[in-house]
């Protein structure tokens, strides 16, 4: 912030009582050395302001203060009675800025739609290949999107995170983002539902701990070999799939004993997904990590992870599974998973490899 004039002067006086060659000067108040004085110090702070001026509006608009505009967009005109209360986009020191004078916190804050937001671009080196004609290179660059914003963005509802589905609100925030990015800039905004994501678990268990019904262990032991099954096997297995049908698996099972509201497994698996940061990798080692942790657990293993963007709402059609078990890590198109899709399919094993060895 730039110094008063006031404050500049008195710096200067502080510095003139340094100077013993200077005591001699007449210390009057029409005295010529007080006016020049005064006038370098307000060319001084012309010059400040100036700066202070200059410097505010050239502030690099980096990918983080794109994402730090999304994050402050208010949407709507909080109104208690006429319109004092209207709220608008102001230009201010350099900057646009809503003009929240009359509102409350609690105003402000609720007209704050956007509460998860990643921004990103794709570098030209990523595509760029030397080896390559020239049309190529320039095919490449728009094909990819180089030179472009990518903005994802996300609401919450209730406790959980949300694609923006109200139409004018997205529409309103791309409107905003057109008027404050910079000119030349392309930018390319998404709000989507979240990422399906189907896993398959065999998981021991203390069976002192977690529940299971003793009729459902050989159906989950066969489930959870990971070789081709025998003959014999197949059949066990097609006779326990047939009995399903009309006599399915306990509801019990993998809760906890002492609780059967409580189910460890499932879960941490929906905890450690709720924590991921929003455009976060799931990293499929995070997320066995993060089972072997809960209540009764002993050895999680993950035999398959599944995922696929959502599914879309005007065709009807489920979305096709992407098998990634072999991909370590991967970030979900819409930078978080749908919760109310996720399918968790545990196999629940007794531990009983002590009694084994004996």
């Amino acid at each position: 912030m730039a110094r008063t004039i006031a404050e500049i002067q008195d710096e200067i006086l502080v510095e003139k009582g340094k100077q013993t060659s200077l005591n001699g000067l007449t210390d009057s108040k029409a005295a010529i050395w007080k006016l020049w004085i005064n006038i370098v110090a307000t060319a001084i702070w012309v010059h400040e302001k100036m700066v202070e001026k200059n410097a505010l509006i050239s502030r690099p608009h980096t990918l983080n203060w794109y994402r730090e505009q999304a994050l402050n967009f208010h949407y709507g005109m909080p109104i208690d009675t006429g319109s004092s209360n209207r709220m608008s986009l102001i230009w201010k020191e350099g900057s646009y800025q809503f003009d929240t004078s009359k509102l409350s916190e609690t105003e402000i804050e609720n007209a704050k739609i956007i509460k998860h937001c990643a921004v990103s671009e794709i570098d030209l080196e990523t595509v760029l290949d030397p080896n390559k004609e020239a049309e190529e290179i320039f095919s490449d660059y728009f094909h990819n999107k180089v030179g472009v914003v990518f903005i994802k963005v996300a609401t919450v509802k209730g406790d959980k995170i949300s694609r923006i589905d109200v139409p004018n609100e997205l529409f309103a925030f791309k409107e905003y983002i057109a008027k404050i990015k910079d000119a030349g800039n392309h930018v390319f905004i998404t709000s989507d539902q979240g990422d399906v994501l189907k896993l398959h678990l065999n998981v021991y268990i203390d069976p002192l701990t977690i529940y299971i019904d003793p009729k459902d262990i050989e159906y989950y032991q066969l489930k959870s070999l990971n070789r081709d099954l025998t003959a014999k096997e197949k059949i066990r297995l097609a006779e326990y799939e047939l009995a399903i049908l009309t006599d399915p698996l306990n509801e019990k099972n993998g809760s906890l004993i002492v609780d059967e509201e409580e189910f460890p497994v499932v879960n941490a698996v929906r905890e450690h997904l709720k924590n991921i940061e929003f455009n976060g990798a799931f990293v499929k080692t995070y997320l066995v990590d993060a089972i072997q942790k809960a209540e009764g657990v002993k050895i999680p293993i993950m035999t398959k992870a599944q995922t696929s963007v959502a599914k879309n709402p005007n065709d009807g059609q489920n979305p096709t599974l992407t098998d990634t078990t072999n991909i370590e890590y991967f970030i979900p198109k819409a930078g978080y998973f749908d919760m109310e899709t996720l399918e968790v399919e545990v196999n629940y094993i007794p531990y009983t490899f002590y009694r084994d060895k004996q």
